[in-house]
């Protein structure tokens, strides 16, 4: 008798399969958990698949789990396969998936059930599921490959729901003895919830309102140009001027986003934690648009994005909103250094040995800082404490190429203390009337720049628009020396800003002459 044929004729395990999905960056990847028993005594578990360390301890959580829900794990030698094993896999999203392939291996559930279904969730020693961040990643990977159900923590629903909109169906479980129920008893259809509210009208909580700058009207209207346009914008002055408040009021004069662009957001700051996640849905659900104000000692990793895992950095954390850097010459030269490629492509590129990862990054930057290191150069009664070395030197921390991708650079004055002093104020919140003129005015942008705004044009179609006169002062002003090729594109592009303002079709000498004038307020700083 051949001495093989008991081990050709013997029953052989057949690993349970059902899908789950990891985060890579922003984006949310599948990964297919498979599960094995064998072998009539227990020893210690394993999980292949380039597994970290939350993951590797995830077999001891479902452990726990099961007993305290009354489940038997099954006995023997337990593998776990995240598949493709290629893939480094992270984070303890796996609980879920790895406790129902396990329960479906103990007979607990049938393996015929598991299709069709994407398992994302923590488990608790308990039992219950947590959370986990990456919700919207996950919803429209389950989308793209039309996976018809996702089962997710009840704690993860709404955001999931909000993002679904019925496909893929959401099925929230409380704890693992609910979850292996919908999967055994069969999946019923997913509640409906309604998209984020498309317009809010009134003041925004939070963001102050532009009544509250008293006599720095130069910069209010810079302020309204650099808002219409989405242009960048610096602002120098001393101590106390209102360079802090004016950023703070930007976001209340932006258009409020949309459903798609909220969900886009949401997909970006909740990438890594699943209370950024939360916290950022309720603040766009009261219509806040994203503001990042990083300290000045963050490095060009937390400013542009990196690390082990590689992670959005304050660039993308701040996409469709405004990133605000205060004190911008005592920023590190190579974190300034790094914005520059981000604000002309609107996202940044990151690449590792194995993996490349992109990020979106369209921000509006709004800079601020002193006009010297004392911070009282040009204050009309206070004297100026520093060389005309030092000031050189504080000066050429910014370099020519970022601020030929600044917009608007003002100078501001101190605010005289009559101003500051006067009981009297506006009748009314000017924001809200001011962000309905930014919004139709970036309709206006959109249906005439094949849906860009002005401060994404090229050169050439606004080369068109110029009168003769118009090009005559530009002509003038490059001949000085004072503009790059870079420069003279920005100009042209806050000049038709300022035109729309003006309801002009094309772009006048009076539009060219305010452009230069809004960006030629600071000395060349090396």
């Amino acid at each position: 008798m051949d001495p093989l044929a008991d081990l050709l004729t013997a029953p052989k395990p057949r690993p349970v399969r059902l899908l789950s999905a990891d985060i890579q960056g922003i984006e949310a990847r599948l990964v297919e958990i498979q599960a094995s028993v064998f072998g009539a005594e227990s020893s210690p578990p394993r999980i292949l698949g380039l597994p970290d360390a939350a993951v590797r301890e995830a077999y001891h959580r479902v452990r726990t789990a099961f007993q305290a829900q009354g489940l038997d794990i099954p006995r023997g030698q337990v593998v776990v396969n995240l598949a493709p094993a290629r893939n480094r896999k992270a984070g303890s999203a796996f609980d879920l998936g790895i406790a129902v392939a396990l329960a479906s291996v103990g007979g607990y559930v049938p393996a015929t059930c598991l299709a069709e279904t994407l398992f994302v969730g923590e488990l608790d020693l308990d039992g219950r599921l947590r959370a986990v961040p990456g919700t919207i990643a996950r919803v429209e990977l389950a989308r793209r490959l039309d996976i018809p159900y996702l089962l997710c923590p009840i704690a993860s629903a709404a955001l999931a729901l909000r993002a679904s909109q019925g496909s893929p169906c959401i099925l929230p479980a409380e704890d693992l003895g609910q979850a292996l129920r919908i999967v055994r008893e069969g999946r019923s259809a997913c509640p409906s919830i309604p998209a984020l509210d498309e317009l809010i009208s009134g003041e925004l909580p939070g963001v102050p309102d532009l009544t509250r700058v008293r006599g720095q009207e130069s910069a209010r209207r810079a302020l309204f140009l650099a808002a219409a346009g989405a242009h960048n914008l610096l602002l120098s002055g001393p101590p106390g001027c209102g360079k802090s408040l004016l950023a703070s009021c930007l976001p209340g004069l932006l258009p409020l986003l949309s459903h798609d662009e909220r969900l886009e957001v949401l997909r970006i700051q909740g990438s890594f934690h699943a209370e950024f996640e939360e916290r950022a849905a309720e603040a766009l659900e009261r219509g806040q648009i994203p503001f990042r104000a990083p300290h000045h000692t963050i490095s060009h990793v937390g400013l542009v994005g990196g690390g082990v895992p590689p992670h959005p950095g304050e660039i993308s954390m701040a996409h469709r909103g405004v990133l605000f850097l205060d004190e911008l010459p005592e920023f590190r030269r190579e974190a300034l250094e790094s914005l520059r490629q981000p604000l002309e492509q609107g996202h940044v590129h990151i690449r590792r040995a194995k993996e490349s990862y992109v990020f979106p990054a369209s921000f509006q930057l709004i800079a601020a800082m002193n006009p010297c290191p004392c911070g009282l150069l040009g204050h009309p009664s206070l004297p100026c404490r520093c060389t005309g070395k030092e000031i050189q030197r504080y000066r050429s921390r910014i370099s020519a190429p970022l601020l030929d991708r600044i917009d608007l650079q003002l100078v501001l004055q101190a605010v005289p203390a009559e101003d500051l002093l006067d009981t009297r104020s506006e009748d009314a919140p000017v924001s809200p009337t001011l962000r309905k003129r930014v919004t139709a005015l970036r309709k206006l942008q959109r249906q005439r720049n094949a849906g860009l705004l002005n401060s994404e044009l090229a050169e050439d179609p606004l080369r068109r628009m110029l009168i003769g006169r118009a090009r005559k002062v530009l002509l003038a002003e490059c001949r000085s020396g004072r503009l790059s090729a870079r420069a003279i594109t920005r100009v042209l592009r806050l000049a038709r800003t300022i035109a729309d303002e003006d309801e002009s079709s094309t772009i006048e000498e009076i539009h060219v002459a305010q452009a230069l004038q809004l960006r030629h307020r600071l000395e060349p700083m090396g």
